[in-house]
């Protein structure tokens, strides 16, 4: 198309001055010659406009997988800690359930409870959330927007029902411990060369104390409110281990999906 426009310029400059008969012809060639010349730049821009846009989106693909493959390690990392989190609460659970069948003298005689962790809190610092939220908006796929949004929510959920259990162990279950000597403070003292998570894992109570409170209201009371709120702390952390499971699916599955090769 440029040549033909090229031969036109050539052929018109070449020309032998027109007479008043050619003169119309001649203009009409200058036209068709200026109309190709603005339709040869307007198609010029839009090629490097399509190419830019293609470039872009490229770029964007790239940057979304890279997204994804950073998530996809977070997440693998999280499932970690919440499985380990299931298992600590799990076994709270068991710890509330054997207290009450003591009180209750249904427990065998040679059980033996470890209380360890009546009065500890665990620590909860998953990722996913803090870590990308503000990069939501770059995810093209709207389902996986969808599945990462649920999974804030569920993180959420996690976030209130650990919160709870440990403002309750702070505000009930301490002071209950204090007031009626449960502490043992002898034994701390004996075990001062073990730092804090040490000390989480030994039985640092009085059995003796507390067996003084079995049977009492105030404990009765303390065990079923731990009991509802470790229960509770259990099913949202399972809730979001199966919401981790299936969002390394889906993002493994696009990650998959994607040709590796196509995109460098």
């Amino acid at each position: 198309m440029i040549k033909f426009f090229r031969r036109i310029r050539q052929r018109l400059l070449t020309e032998k001055p027109p007479d008043q008969t050619s003169r119309a012809s001649k203009f009409s060639k200058y036209l068709i010659y200026a109309i190709g010349e603005i339709a040869l730049v307007v198609i010029g821009i839009l090629i490097a406009l399509q190419i830019n846009n293609w470039n872009e989106q490229r770029k964007d693909r790239i940057n979304e997988r890279e997204l994804y493959s950073r998530i996809l390690v977070d997440l693998q990392a999280d499932e970690n800690r919440i499985d380990e989190d299931i298992k600590y609460y799990k076994g709270d659970q068991s710890m509330l359930f054997d207290i009450y069948q003591e009180t209750q003298g249904l427990s065998r005689n040679d059980s033996l409870i470890n209380y360890s962790t009546i009065r500890a809190s665990q620590i909860f610092d998953l990722v996913i959330e803090s870590n990308y939220s503000k990069y939501i908006k770059e995810i093209s796929k709207d389902y996986i927007r969808e599945k990462i949004d649920d999974y804030f929510i569920k993180e959420d959920h996690v976030d209130e029902a650990h919160e709870r259990l440990s403002d309750y162990k702070e505000i009930r279950i301490k002071p209950f411990l204090s007031k009626h000597g449960i502490n043992n403070t002898k034994e701390l003292f004996n075990n001062y060369q073990l730092d804090y998570y040490d000390l989480r894992e030994t039985n640092i109570f009085s059995d003796s104390k507390l067996k003084e409170q079995y049977g009492t209201l105030e404990l009765d009371q303390i065990l079923f409110d731990l009991g509802i709120r470790t229960s509770w702390t259990v099913s949202a952390l399972e809730d979001l281990l199966a919401a981790n499971k299936e969002l390394q699916l889906n993002l493994k599955n696009e990650l998959n999906a994607q040709n590796p090769i196509a995109e460098k």
